[in-house]
């Protein structure tokens, strides 16, 4: 699951994941660097697998960095003004529209 925090940076949420057990999270944990993020966006590198059980049970998300968003991104404002068409189960868009939503 996708978590994005106040300071628009985005986190794979892997919270889930962990509750399936000890060789679940040894698996994620040798191949990423895990953050606990918190409700209220704090987030702190773990550095010790068994730190991450006593994480959850705080009320956070155990979370692999992804990114920052970009500065001009707009989610709600992003498809206003274009002609979609639902197609198989997939919307589609013309890419003209979608830049000329851009430069507004």
């Amino acid at each position: 699951m996708i978590h994005i925090t106040d300071d628009h940076f985005v986190w794979l949420d892997v919270t889930d994941r962990m509750k399936y057990g000890m060789k679940m999270i040894e698996e994620i944990w040798l191949g990423h660097e895990l953050y606990e993020v918190t409700e209220e966006g704090r987030d702190s590198l773990i550095e010790d697998v068994d730190l991450i059980k006593p994480a959850i049970a705080r009320g956070s998300r155990i979370c692999i960095e992804v990114g920052h968003l970009p500065k001009h991104y707009h989610p709600k404002q992003t498809w206003d003004g274009t002609d979609k068409k639902l197609i198989d189960g997939y919307w589609y868009v013309k890419m003209s529209d979608l830049n000329l939503v851009g430069s507004k």
